[in-house]
């Protein structure tokens, strides 16, 4: 917000009223449109969707990737950039979600014996934001991540939780234009295949995967929920497939659950 007299020059309204940037308001408009499809735009459909002459719009998006807050990739496509990242650990910090959540993780690892996640969604991967590993007598070894790590978005477990959440007309386009990857040899890349896994996290609450993302490891994972049942984080535990497996790993799900469904509704979720 800025007042009349510093944005045109001339005397400001005797109400002394502040008035929006325009500009302001369009990085904004650029930065939710960016947001809203993990592909990006090109300059001239931003342009357009914002009626602006595309010697203008790349004026905008110039500054705002010198300020790190959109990219562009190989295709010319504008994207968000990682100071999005970075102003959203901020926001995490402050909206208590890393402190609802870091009591749950660590019950949990101690529970299981592995490795437990906290990430937040991107437009083509899951971002881990936080992590809780079992104490040190419990495992001599378990699954490691540094925070800041982007794991991609059909990555096993993850991946079917995340679009479970979607209509399923999304899930088709998306995988339509999103080969499945071959990360293991146990990876589901047959698309109709997939969709029934997500259809099962989508009626259980629970993505699960065996090895599929990488080799000798087993993840299960849940979404967190705020306001509106918007989907704003993902829990997964991961270990390896020679202890995190039948009972442990189908006690450490219903407990994954469990603990979720507590941080949901302290974020004012369900």
């Amino acid at each position: 917000m800025i007042r009349e007299d510093e944005q045109t020059g001339q005397s400001a309204p005797t109400t002394g009223q502040p008035v929006a940037a325009p500009m302001v308001d369009r990085a904004f408009h650029v930065l939710e449109l960016l947001a809203s499809r993990a592909e990006g735009y090109h300059l001239s459909e931003l342009a357009r969707m914002l009626g602006m002459s595309k010697g203008s719009m790349h004026g905008l998006l110039k500054t705002m990737q010198q300020r790190g807050v959109i990219e562009i990739d190989n295709d010319r496509r504008y994207l968000l950039g990682s100071r999005i990242y970075e102003l959203a650990q901020t926001y995490i910090h402050r909206s208590g979600l890393r402190g609802l959540a870091l009591p749950a993780m660590r019950r949990l690892a101690e529970r299981s014996g592995e490795t437990v996640f906290l990430g937040q969604i991107e437009s083509d991967a899951v971002r881990i934001v936080e992590l809780a590993e079992a104490p040190s007598e419990q495992a001599a070894l378990r699954v490691a991540a540094r925070r800041g790590t982007r794991i991609p978005l059909l990555a096993g477990a993850i991946g079917r939780v995340v679009l479970a959440n979607w209509p399923p007309a999304r899930r088709m386009e998306y995988l339509q234009t999103h080969p499945l990857p071959r990360f293991t040899e146990h990876s589901i890349t047959a698309p109709e295949k997939y969709l029934a896994a997500v259809e099962e996290a989508e009626r259980s609450g629970i993505g699960a995967e065996h090895e599929e993302y990488l080799t000798g490891v087993n993840a299960v994972a849940v979404g967190v929920y705020g306001l509106n049942r918007e989907l704003i984080a993902l829990l997964w535990i991961a270990g390896f497939n020679n202890h995190f497996t039948g009972d442990v790993l189908r006690e450490s799900s219903d407990a994954l659950r469990a603990e979720a469904q507590s941080i949901s509704l302290a974020l004012g979720g369900r």
